[in-house]
């Protein structure tokens, strides 16, 4: 039989090797399903270099095993690992670095086995995960919803138990939507806690590497093993230990707050209409209700404005000029084309290189000069301030893990399928509203499931949209509803995550309640821990 998720857990791993079992008659097992995985991997090393990684750890005296000693795991596809290919999803980009990315090395230190380079949004530009040229990798519950991004294939990669873990990156909830829209833990770390070296740029001040996981604990402990403490790194920062030092006790008092209804309200909207609102706002009373179980108390004067504030910064200022600045050498280097002369940037507009969306969002860099990069300093610099203060009222902040569930042709109606000058990308950025400010507001997290989404498919049209008569909602609703209905399914079963913030260097406070937290849900990772059949259509949804 197959390898499943429980069998890839750490402690079951762990059991299996003290039994005698071996990390080659693992692999052997697993190597099956990492080739047929579609749209998971862009590169995988070849059977016998896994194979021969295997006997490597085999010949090691059980004193010399590592933490992670034959925990099979990946890395997405704009983090280095020496001698196999990086592309950041764009085929002309890719390179072969010498050495591995600082935050990679610890694993293998550790006894972990690389099992292949994940499927992203080109450049890590995205929360969608169908931004790729390597094909959109399956949703684990439904593949003909987005899977998220832009770490799209790690996520899944873990969710469909083809690895233990694996690395994302997270500049704007690359790491959390993803683990959400797949039923999986992300661990979204503080800036600075690993290194980045190594890794393809996304906006480089605001980039973190993060942890793909079957459970919060499995999480929480690849985490320790890639903390950096080398002052060396560029991307090295000192830690607050004050804030380090602080822990989750089983049964203690804590303080959380939400987003108010003026805004969890409309993130609940969208094609899925009224039976999909309710559902959501549901499984968010759910998640209060187990907080408060746990010893939570809600603040309920916390005010969230300023957070969805610095969330449009990201994209709505001259922040969105960090993009170009990260691959600036590749952008300015087009074949046919002449270097731009300074201070002018290069036209991305023709650069088809780049998939159409990912030129239409990094080229608003023309949108802006040198003051609009101080003044929207500046603009940060102040609602930080307005977000320390309402922190200050609270443990943790809790959000929904993704703002919506979206199809995968809802997304490529948007940004695959017009023409470029019609490109748009209004779904992707709302998906942004729970994720987007947490860098920018110096903050870390843990995505962990929460529950299911069974929306009724009866009266969907006829109800309307939270009960409007929008003509243009209820024919994107009703489209939807044919969708689903002629890809044999109209009744979709999703997952709901939640997620655990709060102010940068609580990592280890943030990760021990969520790992209370999943405790209370009774699930697992991916379909199977949540008692779920995938949903699969007959050919890849388009």
């Amino acid at each position: 039989m197959p390898l499943t998720t429980e069998d890839l857990a750490l402690p079951a791993l762990r059991t299996r090797y003290a039994a005698g079992g071996t990390p080659t008659a693992l692999c052997r097992e697993l190597l099956p399903a990492l080739a047929a995985a579609h749209g998971v991997f862009i590169s995988r090393p070849c059977d016998e270099e896994v194979l021969e990684r295997c006997r490597f750890l085999e010949a090691q005296p059980p004193e010399q095993h590592g933490a992670l000693w034959g925990v099979p795991f990946a890395v997405k596809d704009n983090i280095d690992v020496a001698g196999h290919p990086t592309t950041a999803a764009c085929p002309d980009f890719e390179y072969v670095p010498s050495q591995h990315a600082r935050a990679v090395q610890p694993l293998l230190d550790a006894g972990g086995i690389f099992v292949g380079k994940t499927n992203l949004d080109q450049f890590a530009c995205g929360l969608v995960g169908t931004r790729t040229p390597y094909g959109v990798p399956a949703n684990a519950f439904d593949d003909r919803f987005t899977p998220g991004g832009s770490s799209c294939g790690s996520a899944v990669a873990v969710a469909e138990g083809l690895c233990t873990f694996a690395l994302g990156t997270d500049t704007a909830g690359s790491g959390r939507v993803p683990a959400g829209n797949n039923g999986i833990v992300g661990i979204k770390p503080s800036v600075g806690r690993f290194s980045t070296t190594g890794v393809v740029p996304a906006c480089y001040l605001l980039d973190c590497v993060s942890v793909f996981a079957l459970s919060v604990e499995d999480g929480a402990e690849v985490a320790r093993l890639m903390e950096n403490s080398d002052i060396a790194d560029p991307t090295f920062r000192q830690p607050n230990l004050a804030s380090l030092q602080k822990r989750y006790s089983s049964g203690a008092a804590f303080r959380f707050a939400l987003p108010g209804p003026e805004f969890l309200d409309s993130s609940f909207q969208g094609p899925g209409g009224e039976p999909v609102r309710r559902e959501m706002a549901a499984a968010m009373a759910q998640a209060v209700e187990r907080l408060v179980a746990l010893g939570g108390q809600q603040v309920l004067d916390f005010d969230f404005a300023p957070f969805a504030e610095t969330a449009v910064l990201l994209y709505g200022a001259a922040f969105v000029a960090e993009r170009y600045a990260g691959i600036r050498q590749f952008l300015e280097a087009c074949p046919g084309t002449k270097p731009p002369q300074l201070p002018a940037l290069a036209s991305l507009h023709g650069d088809e290189r780049l998939l159409k969306v990912i030129r239409r969002i990094i080229s608003q860099t023309e949108r802006f000069n040198a003051p609009d990069v101080f003044q929207g300093l500046q603009e940060l610099s102040v609602l930080k301030a307005k977000m320390r203060a309402e922190l200050a009222k609270v443990d943790v902040l809790v959000v929904p893990t993704s703002a919506y569930n979206y199809t995968v042709q809802e997304i490529q109606a948007e940004e695959s399928d017009p023409a470029y000058e019609a490109v748009c990308f209004t779904k992707n950025a709302n998906l942004g509203r729970w994720t987007n400010f947490v860098n920018l507001g110096d903050m870390c997290g843990v995505s962990v499931f929460s529950g299911l989404l069974r929306p009724p498919t009866s009266a969907v049209v006829a109800n309307g949209v939270n009960g409007s008569h929008d003509a243009a909602a209820e024919a994107e609703q009703q489209r939807r509803q044919m969708h689903l209905a002629a890809t044999g399914n109209p009744a979709p079963v999703l997952p709901f995550g939640i997620t655990l913030l709060a102010p940068a260097w609580t990592d280890e406070f943030v990760a021990g309640l969520a790992a209370a937290y999943q405790q209370t849900t009774g699930l697992k990772a991916g379909p199977a821990g949540h008692g779920v059949t995938p949903y699969r259509t007959a050919a890849p949804a388009k």
